[in-house]
């Protein structure tokens, strides 16, 4: 009997506990009806890097796989059609994640879509970038608005939480490459060199190719060039080239050069001449497959945005390394140069 009573007095407590809990689920989800689904917050960061190039860190979302902690997770697939404009992501078929800039102001502001998931409505996340006091370094000002469905909306404290560390961590990420780009002038792994580069002599053929129909154009012309050269007993200055006069590399036909650099500025049957003077350049060694450098072209790219600095044609890749003598494509040396206004 003892043991019948003591069992219904827990059987009676454990009611209770269920009714209390469903009554105040009950409550909860009441509330949430009254709770605003939208949040908002604002974070600030003082970054030790110049407004330009936090700007274009952010601005352009090609550099976001450089300092978004979300590329450096293991089992993240970042989208292979990823553009300045658009960063997407997965985790297998169903955890997704894009990022799209929905506006910029050059120098100044750069507003965010950035969706998670199945949902159609974005989580907007604005910086708006000024000047320190200090010399060289960036104010960042952060606002984010979100949306959490219902019942979701009652976790908005939790989540605005969340979202204000996360972005923290990414915005001490994001300084860590800009000052990676200013100090060392490293971008995308290339180091950046500005330097006078002497005046060049190039015998050339030139013409507008199919981008896919760059490796048979050299076959064709580099060897006819050489025995040109040969045959008119000039000396080389260098090894053969590809003179670019399409500045958007990577388009679908180039108006381009094969090339071979000599030592003076002759005239030769069947080819023309190209002459360029003394000037200030940008200078960067690029090892791989010569199919690779525009890696290296966009790295270059990214600097003139941090400096100001427009590119003048021919655009020189130089093929230093002879395939033929070395097998290992990861050591073929390409020095690619883009000839700029002076500071």
């Amino acid at each position: 009997m003892i043991f019948e009573s003591n069992e219904r007095k827990i059987m009676k407590k454990a009611k209770y506990i269920f009714y209390g809990f469903v009554v105040l689920v009950a409550i909860l989800l009441i509330a949430a009806i009254f709770i605003p689904k939208e949040y908002s917050f604002q974070i600030e960061k003082k970054l030790d890097a110049s407004k330009s190039v936090v700007y274009n860190l952010l601005a352009n979302l090609e550099n976001r796989s450089q300092w978004d902690p979300v590329a450096y997770q293991s089992n993240v697939v970042l989208d292979a059609d990823n553009t300045d404009e658009i960063f997407g992501w997965s985790v297998g078929d169903t955890d997704k994640g894009e990022v799209r800039v929905k506006s910029a102001v050059k120098g100044s502001t750069i507003i965010l879509e950035v969706y998670k998931g199945r949902s159609d409505k974005p989580k907007i996340v604005q910086y708006t970038l000024d000047d320190e006091d200090v010399k060289g370094a960036t104010s960042v000002i952060i606002d984010c608005e979100g949306r959490a469905s219902w019942p979701m909306n009652l976790l908005n404290i939790i989540t605005k939480r969340k979202q204000a560390k996360k972005l923290v961590v990414e915005v001490d990420q994001l300084e860590v490459i800009a000052k990676e780009r200013q100090v060392d002038r490293i971008y995308n792994g290339y180091k950046i060199v500005e330097d006078i580069v002497k005046e060049r002599n190039f015998i050339i053929r030139r013409d507008e190719i199919a981008a896919e129909a760059i490796p048979q154009f050299y076959v064709q012309n580099l060897g006819v060039l050489f025995k040109s050269v040969q045959d008119a007993g000039l000396q080389m200055d260098g090894m053969p080239c590809g003179l670019f006069y399409t500045k958007k590399m990577g388009s679908k036909t180039m108006d381009m050069a094969a090339a071979i650099p000599v030592i003076e500025e002759v005239n030769i049957l069947g080819a023309e001449s190209q002459n360029i003077k003394t000037r200030m350049a940008i200078v960067v060694d690029y090892y791989g497959n010569y199919n690779n450098t525009i890696k290296a072209h966009n790295a270059i790219n990214a600097y003139m945005d941090d400096y100001s600095y427009a590119a003048d044609t021919p655009i020189i890749e130089e093929y230093v390394t002879d395939p033929e003598v070395e097998k290992d494509p990861n050591k073929w040396l390409t020095k690619i140069t883009y000839y700029i206004n002076e500071k």
